[in-house]
């Protein structure tokens, strides 16, 4: 057969193979209740508004035997202001108000009695919302700066996030650098309990809010310095509701037992046959009789990862072919999220009723955690490595990252979608 009638063949062939619905849509997201389109302002602030945190909890970094780090940290937000051409304004947080320290008095908190309440300092909780209670002159979208251990009375974020929505409306963004400095001292639980006592490197964060360019601009100036100065243990996230210009897919595949499927192979659904050829945004598995799921991963091969039961942050859906088909998940349930670098991996759990369907797992923009925030979050205060962990720092960030993913167009984080049969 002649080369051209031998590509026509091959075209109608593909061409004739059934097409699956589509596994995403770029659509825009429905305002959230309270939440209004962003004022954006394109004037950059001249000023950063400087938030310490003066609660108890973070007496260890000024008390530590080695309380170098903290001050280099100080001297660095300093150094990173001025280079940055702000005028750095400091406030102690904590109290039912910012309390002012005046022009670029950040190393104020040198002092241990700033988080003791002694020395003219009077006690303060965690009330770190305070610092979006303060309202600079201008129409600049405020450049702030929280540094804080982000360890909130009861894990209760709901204040802080209710006083970063008011700059959130005027178009900010957010970003956190995540560090580890020497700490000594006591380390509580979000309820109170004493979890340790003694020495470690305790996570320290420098959260954000700004325009997005001065949010990048200071962060990483301030990541360069300390890295600068031997601080080698850091991360940093910028939250600005941006996302790919395609969501994460399903790359690779396998039965839950791996033995019990086999991945890529043409499924039947009801009376049709669908195959992979046409269809290249679906995994598609065959389950035999004993399997009880599917892994999915966004990379082949899976390498690492860092694994979490359900935390919320994936929607499940079934597809329907038909139009009058229902799109409730019924018995499909996410068992397991996994997260290593830019990827992802899912263990879905897959009834054997029906025996065949179409599913459907996304991410929206803002709930992808970067692999990070899962292994600095605190998730189980009995873990060995509790101690170095920050409780409630996940839903703070993907809470965030929501907030400011909110009325903007874009296609998802993820979406990973699978066509299934179980056999005989």
């Amino acid at each position: 057969m002649p080369p051209v009638l031998v590509g026509l063949s091959s075209a109608i062939l593909v061409g004739c193979t059934p097409k699956l619905p589509d596994c995403y849509t770029q659509v825009v997201a429905e305002p959230r209740q309270g939440v209004q389109p962003a004022k954006i302002s394109t004037k950059p602030s001249n000023q950063v508004l400087i938030g310490i945190d003066g609660s108890g909890s973070m007496l260890g970094h000024a008390a530590a035997a080695d309380a170098s780090s903290w001050r280099n940290l100080l001297q660095a937000i300093n150094l990173s202001a001025k280079t940055q051409g702000l005028l750095g304004r400091a406030f102690r947080i904590g109290a039912g108000k910012a309390q002012d320290l005046g022009t670029h008095r950040v190393t104020q908190a040198i002092d241990p009695c700033f988080f003791k309440g002694c020395g003219g300092y009077s006690a303060v909780a965690s009330s770190l919302q305070t610092l979006w209670d303060v309202q600079p002159a201008g129409q600049a979208t405020p450049l702030r700066l929280l540094v804080s251990d982000l360890e909130v009375n009861q894990s209760d974020i709901s204040s802080l996030i209710g006083g970063i929505r008011k700059d959130l409306a005027k178009g900010a963004t957010a970003g956190i650098l995540a560090l580890k400095l020497p700490f000594e001292g006591q380390v509580f639980d979000a309820q109170g309990v004493r979890i340790h006592t003694g020495k470690l490197n305790r996570p320290l964060y420098l959260l954000a809010t700004g325009s997005a360019s001065q949010v990048r601009s200071l962060l990483s100036e301030i990541q360069r310095t300390m890295a600068q100065k031997g601080v080698t243990t850091k991360e940093l996230s910028f939250l600005d509701g941006r996302s790919g210009a395609q969501p994460l897919k399903v790359a690779s595949g396998a039965a839950i037992s791996t033995d019990k499927g086999s991945w890529g192979t043409p499924v039947r659904i009801d009376t049709t046959n669908y195959s992979p050829g046409n269809n290249p945004d679906y995994g598609f598995i065959r389950l035999k009789p004993g399997a009880t799921g599917v892994t999915v991963d966004t990379i082949k091969p899976w390498i690492g990862g860092t694994t979490r039961p359900d935390q919320g942050l994936v929607r499940l859906e079934r597809i329907p072919i038909t139009p009058d088909g229902a799109t409730d998940p019924g018995g499909i349930r996410l068992r397991t999220m996994s997260v290593a670098g830019a990827n992802i991996r899912l263990e879905l759990d897959i009834p054997s009723s029906p025996p065949s369907g179409l599913l459907r797992a996304t991410i929206p923009r803002g709930n992808l955690p970067e692999e990070w925030w899962l292994q600095w979050d605190r998730s189980d205060p009995k873990s060995s490595q509790a101690r170095e962990q920050t409780e409630g720092l996940l839903l703070l960030l993907t809470t965030l990252g929501q907030q400011i993913a909110a009325n903007t167009p874009g296609v998802p984080a993820a979406a990973l979608c699978v066509a299934y049969q179980h056999t005989n």
